[in-house]
């Protein structure tokens, strides 16, 4: 095709809601345009780029023997209702009724749907496992839709669901798609780190999530360079280590430390340890002219006022 005969609507000047640099250079290179907040109109040469990833993911997918489906976007009800997510779901998903009063759902995922389709399908255990995807449009409505096409309303997303006999097929199937996974990201030019992760309303006993460092992320990451623990801050449990865990507690009682100022001091005095102690200033009245300071031992409280 001829260039002067072909759509690229080039921009010299940023868009003015447009916060982040895909987003402007998107916009400004002629790939997208917005409609409204969280929808875009995807011009040929955006659609050329963003059927290259597809082609990219679609390759990773088939190497593993997952195979390819085309789902309805819009989905029953009645099928969210079984799966209890109806409610679920929240307001992130598009709900919309027919002219019969039947009520539906703009998928956002689509777990349910081929549930639906492949429970008649797969009539013995010698078919499984089996591995299916899709590479569709997903809705969500996003309550703050940003940062152009990354967090948008409608989007392009690829959804893949196996169906085991046993937890060791599982396993290995999960461990395909995992290094498809990277593979994918690879070919992409991203890279990604692999943590836990909550699975939410997706439900599920385990989930991994593959993030990329970004300025404009809004996870936490908790890395361990030792360990190789790594997850969200969702995911994190609240771990207090505990010191002297066999320390028995004894009564609450006020002790007489005069001259005593610092920590050192204290728990010289107490025939404790340091790491066994904390101290913090809490207050100073103008008002009533006193001031105290707050000492903590494991196993017993001590308390001092200093008069002003």
């Amino acid at each position: 095709m001829k260039a002067s005969k072909y759509i690229l609507p080039t921009e010299k000047e940023n868009p003015a809601d447009a916060v982040v640099a895909s987003h402007r250079l998107m916009i400004r290179a002629g790939l997208v345009r917005k409609s409204s907040a969280g929808l875009y109109f995807y011009l040929p040469l955006g659609l050329k780029v963003l059927k290259k990833i597809e082609q990219i993911v679609r390759e990773e997918m088939n190497s593993t023997g997952a195979l390819e489906f085309d789902l309805p976007i819009l989905t029953p009800s009645d099928f969210w209702e079984q799966s209890g997510r109806w409610s679920a779901m929240g307001k992130e998903m598009f709900r919309i009724q027919d002219r019969h009063d039947l009520s539906y759902a703009l998928g956002p995922t689509h777990e349910e749907s081929f549930s639906f389709l492949l429970k008649p399908l797969l009539k013995s255990y010698k078919d499984l496992p089996v591995n299916v995807y899709q590479i569709q449009t997903k809705f969500r409505d996003e309550i703050r839709p940003r940062f152009g096409v990354i967090r948008s309303r409608e989007f392009i997303m690829k959804d893949a669901y196996s169906f085991h006999i046993d937890d060791s097929s599982l396993d290995d199937t999960y461990q395909a798609m995992r290094v498809a996974y990277r593979k994918i990201f690879d070919r992409c030019g991203l890279k990604t780190i692999p943590v836990q992760a909550d699975s939410g309303s997706m439900g599920g006993s385990a989930s991994e999530e593959f993030m990329v460092v970004s300025p404009i992320g809004e996870e936490t990451l908790l890395l361990c360079n030792s360990c190789g623990y790594s997850s969200n801050s969702e995911k994190t449990p609240l771990i207090l280590k505990k010191e002297n865990g066999s320390a028995k507690f004894s009564e609450k009682k006020e002790i007489s430390t005069p001259g005593k100022k610092t920590i050192s001091e204290v728990s010289t005095l107490l025939g404790v340890s340091e790491s066994e102690t904390i101290k913090a200033v809490a207050l100073k009245s103008e008002k009533k002219k006193f001031s105290f300071f707050f000492e903590e031992i494991w196993n017993s409280i001590f308390i001092n006022f200093i008069l002003s």
